[in-house]
């Protein structure tokens, strides 16, 4: 007993020593992963106003998914898991790698190396897993993580999968239906495991409920842990089915699985603590079901449906999860009660991001509303980032 006393006390004087950035790593990833953002959202910017001569549906999918909203979960779980294990936090080691891995997969991916940067987004994953079994595995553990928790690893296998059949596809020559397989894994599999398994987490305590009981603390959270694990790989099978020709079905019964999981992680329970960035979160999660459901039922529509997903979901989430990680961490907690102007922006500014993407397909000026939707994203991301940018890097 006083040997487990004693290295639980070794842990929080590493903790103490460490510095700042090692201790709370989502100060240098949130602002990386904007940074990373608009590298891919300005891709189609430029190409609406003349500064490029071509464009890449792939490249902005891409970016947007290994580099931007990677950037914002490493950052979140290299915050979350030390915490809520008592472990150690990262090294410098793990976070010089993952921040140089984001980097080199969305340069890789700007300069047409598809190959290359599917290998440095492996790496990030594999980086990821370790950083979170050595905090697990530790005997002065002093929590585990919640039971949506094991959508993680699950989501890392979609990316692990997707990432092998866009590197493996110009030198196998695999079949067709396998082309569309690789995408979707990468650009929906991950985030929709990632956003269920951490809002098990984080839509509670931002709903103002008590945390979310351990993983395996009773034969109820037991069941429960079996349940998301079910969901994980019901997203998996669905982008089979679509992949192979079920177009319309495999995205409609995507979209009830992920109503059903985020349903299990705390979404139906409206926050019981005001700040603008709940409600925004709040409303975030349920826009994922809804674009998943609106690009099955208006298959013609499909991409500009799924916009819902990626800026409404997706994106919007993103933000509000960061923007209640960072106020909470900074000591701001006064104004998460309340409703910042740049938290308002933002808002605002992925509404009209949102609404001129979506009308796109449907008008005559398809790429001008790209153009515009392009800086209402990038608007609104820089007034938060203006916001909180400088009290996320002072020291």
């Amino acid at each position: 007993m006083n040997e487990r006393a004693a290295e639980t006390k070794d842990s929080f004087r590493d903790l103490d020593g460490a510095g700042r950035w090692r201790r709370e790593p989502f100060r240098i990833f949130f602002p990386l992963g904007v940074v990373l953002a608009w590298t891919g959202i300005g891709h189609w910017l430029f190409y609406a106003i003349g500064l490029t001569a071509s464009y890449s549906c792939q490249l902005h999918g891409l970016v947007q998914v290994e580099a931007f909203l990677m950037a914002f979960a490493v950052g979140f779980l290299f915050t979350a898991l030390p915490r809520r294990t008592q472990g150690p936090p990262p090294s410098s080691l793990e976070m010089t790698g993952a921040a140089i891995a984001l980097i080199l997969t969305a340069a890789l991916l700007v300069a047409g190396r598809w190959v290359v940067a599917q290998a440095a987004y492996v790496s990030l994953f594999a980086l990821l897993l370790q950083f979170a079994l050595r905090r697990l595995v530790r005997r002065s553990a002093g929590r585990r993580p919640p039971a949506a928790f094991v959508l993680i690893p699950i989501g890392a296998l979609h990316g692990l999968l997707g990432a092998a059949l866009i590197a493996s596809a110009p030198a196998l020559h695999i079949r067709p239906w396998t082309l569309r397989l690789g995408p979707l894994f990468i650009q929906q599999g991950v985030f929709l495991c990632f956003t269920v398994g951490a809002g098990g987490l984080i839509l509670p305590l931002m709903s103002g409920a008590p945390p979310p009981a351990d993983l395996g603390s009773s034969p109820r959270e037991s069941a429960k842990a079996l349940g998301y694990a079910g969901v994980g790989f019901a997203f998996l099978a669905t982008f089979v089915l679509e992949a192979a020709g079920w177009s319309r079905s495999a995205p409609l019964l995507r979209g009830f699985v992920d109503a059903l999981g985020i349903g299990m992680a705390g979404a139906w329970r409206p926050p019981g603590t005001p700040g603008l960035h709940r409600r925004f979160a709040c409303a975030s999660v349920w826009m994922m079901p809804i674009g998943l459901a609106a690009s099955g039922l208006f298959p013609d529509y499909r991409v500009a449906a799924l916009h819902i997903l990626f800026i409404g979901g997706f994106g919007l989430l993103a933000f509000s999860v960061a923007t209640h990680v960072s106020l909470g961490h900074l000591g701001l907690e006064r104004l998460a009660s309340g409703r910042p102007p740049a938290v308002a922006a933002l808002g605002v500014c992925f509404g009209l991001a949102l609404a001129a993407r979506v009308a796109a397909d449907a008008s005559h000026t398809y790429f001008d509303h790209l153009g515009w939707a392009a800086a209402c994203w990038i608007l609104g991301s820089a007034v938060w980032l203006g916001f909180l940018g400088p009290r996320l890097l002072r020291r």
